[in-house]
């Protein structure tokens, strides 16, 4: 079984899916994995990557020149070369990011069948805000319909998007992504319930995620002396205004002791799970219409999810998950009250365990996978 990835080699998305190929690649011998990384790769891995950028960061200057030269040409050979591989039986494009350079890997590369993972934040953001200009627009769809198969990971996005695009709902497959296989090998740890709380942010420091209004409501409702602390993580993403906002209201509020910034450590395997084991509430306060990982990552360890007032998050109640809070507005005052509730509110484990062992059968990649296994053998 010979299977083609093109997509991103470095990010939470990425991690996700490395990981979970890792395990595949080690248990099915029969199983080919090739991936053309369409960034610079910085993750571990244990099947073919080909990485046009490069596998570490190098100097600016250096780094630009390198990106010029794989948009010039680079990629160009490495598509000629892998050519040679012969035709793959699925062709699995992980976003619609850089819809012409997926026509070209669609074109160029030989293939049996095709699926477009639609991951959510390209259709948002790079289709309906209009990030694309109008020739990245128009190959857009164009993208959507040369493949057979477009998957979305969130039931609110495939909604979304066949309001968009009524014209490929025969096409279209939602199965909600999950953690890798570790995750689920590893019991949750019950939490040993402390009067100081610990609050947990893995986002992206970019704008339409309010990180910054996170770290301001976290500063308003509690005193510069509290015991509770915040936690951000911002190594999957950083915009260097936003985190320059952040760093100033810290100073203002004069809370250096109490919230803790990470933008270079990179957690990963048991280290990102222990990240979760020791927060007591996990937050995500975005502004875009997609379900984040991260909120996967707390029902699994028993940490309870605050959440910004989405239409996705919406949908978790529906689902039947309890121990989520979710916000009646995205405001640093909202977010406050939220913060002040929740301290002060006990945590029901019956609640926790059933939202853990709910997570375990609806956000699971192996699920995902076996629908491509799928769509090959039709």
């Amino acid at each position: 079984m010979k299977i083609f990835f093109f997509g991103q080699a470095t990010g939470g998305n990425a991690l996700l899916w490395f990981n979970f190929l890792n395990h595949q690649t080690k248990n099915n011998k029969q199983l080919e994995i090739t991936f053309l990384a369409r960034t610079l790769c910085t993750l571990k891995h244990s099947f073919k990557v080909f990485s046009p950028y490069g596998y570490k960061k190098l100097p600016k200057v250096i780094q630009k020149l390198r990106n010029k030269s794989v948009s010039l040409f680079l990629l160009d050979l490495y598509l000629f070369l892998l050519k040679r591989k012969g035709i793959q039986d699925l062709l699995i494009l992980q976003g619609n990011y850089t819809p012409a350079t997926n026509l070209k890997v669609l074109n160029k590369i030989e293939h049996k069948k095709s699926i477009l993972n639609i991951y959510g934040s390209d259709f948002y953001r790079k289709y309906l805000r209009k990030e694309l200009d109008k020739a990245g627009l128009k190959q857009f769809i164009e993208v959507l319909e040369k493949v057979d198969v477009i998957h979305c990971n969130w039931h609110t996005t495939k909604d979304d998007f066949l309001n968009e695009f009524p014209q490929f709902s025969e096409k279209v497959l939602c199965c909600p992504w999950g953690a890798d296989l570790d995750w689920y090998e590893h019991e949750m740890k019950p939490k040993k319930r402390k009067e100081n709380k610990v609050f947990l942010s893995t986002r992206a420091l970019h704008s339409y995620n309010n990180v910054d209004l996170v770290v301001e409501a976290f500063c308003k409702a509690f005193p510069s002396n509290t015991h509770h602390q915040l936690h951000i993580v911002g190594a999957y993403g950083c915009d260097p205004e936003v985190l320059k906002k952040i760093r100033k209201i810290i100073i203002d509020y004069d809370q250096s002791n109490n919230i803790k910034i990470d933008i270079d450590k990179w957690y990963e395997g048991t280290d990102l799970m222990n990240l979760y084991d020791s927060a007591d509430y996990n937050i995500c306060f975005g502004s875009t219409d997609q379900l984040t990982i991260s909120i996967v990552y707390a029902y699994l360890r028993g940490t309870k999810n605050i959440l910004s007032p989405l239409d996705n998050y919406q949908y978790l109640s529906q689902l039947g998950f309890k121990t989520q809070s979710i916000c009646e507005e995205i405001s640093v005052e909202n977010l406050k009250e939220k913060f002040l509730y929740l301290v002060d509110n006990s945590m029901d484990e019956k609640s926790i365990i059933s939202d853990e062992k709910l997570a375990r059968e609806v956000f699971n990649l192996e699920t995902v996978f076996n629908h491509y296994m799928e769509k090959i053998n039709e």
